[in-house]
């Protein structure tokens, strides 16, 4: 068997594996280790340019993604999903800030009537909302905002393609300024 042979059969069986032993490798060719390591090397440095690196250890002997490109990688396989569904409470807490942000957590409960604070936080988590700054009064309340994810997640690019979004901006209702009779200043 061709030496070429050896390390594509060797490349196949690594990728089926995961991970394989070096010991049970050189049993298999019936060679000794320095020979199969000597195989390794070989296709470990034919491999450093691609998207996958050959790691050998003391005893195994398996792929990783190249560091090149492992960031890219990791972006693509931990992306954000969207969230499947939110409550009617977390839809309306989100329809207010996203049609009067940037507001306070006090701002949203005065129109709705009750605290907000677990769904503020679980928007927060789920990446729909962040606290934009602070406002300069008493107790320097967080305000908040909604994110890109928030405008992924409607499937439109800016806040003013939210339906009736110019009309209700301006709607007279009471401004975050306003929540504290224009005392307060927003940072």
């Amino acid at each position: 068997m061709e030496d070429r042979d050896i390390k594509k059969e060797l490349e196949a069986m690594i990728y089926l594996a995961s991970e394989l032993e070096i010991r049970e490798i050189a049993k298999f060719y019936n060679i000794n280790i320095e020979k199969l390591t000597l195989y390794l090397e070989e296709l470990k440095d034919e491999k450093k340019d691609s998207g996958i690196n050959l790691k050998i250890t003391k005893e195994s002997v398996y792929f990783e993604t190249n560091p090149k490109y492992g960031k890219r990688v990791h972006n693509f396989f931990n992306q954000e999903s969207k969230p499947k569904k939110l409550s009617r409470a977390a839809m309306e807490t989100l329809s207010i800030i996203a049609y009067k942000q940037p507001v306070t957590k006090s701002y949203v409960e005065s129109i709705r009537g009750v605290s907000v604070e677990r769904v503020i936080h679980n928007l927060e988590e789920k990446g729909l909302i962040f606290p934009s700054g602070k406002l300069e009064t008493i107790g320097r309340p967080n305000i908040y905002s909604t994110t890109n994810n928030f405008l992924n997640y409607l499937n439109i690019e800016e806040l003013e393609n939210l339906p009736n979004y110019n009309e209700l901006k301006n709607k007279e209702t009471k401004s975050i300024e306003g929540e504290y009779n224009g005392e307060s200043e927003i940072k």
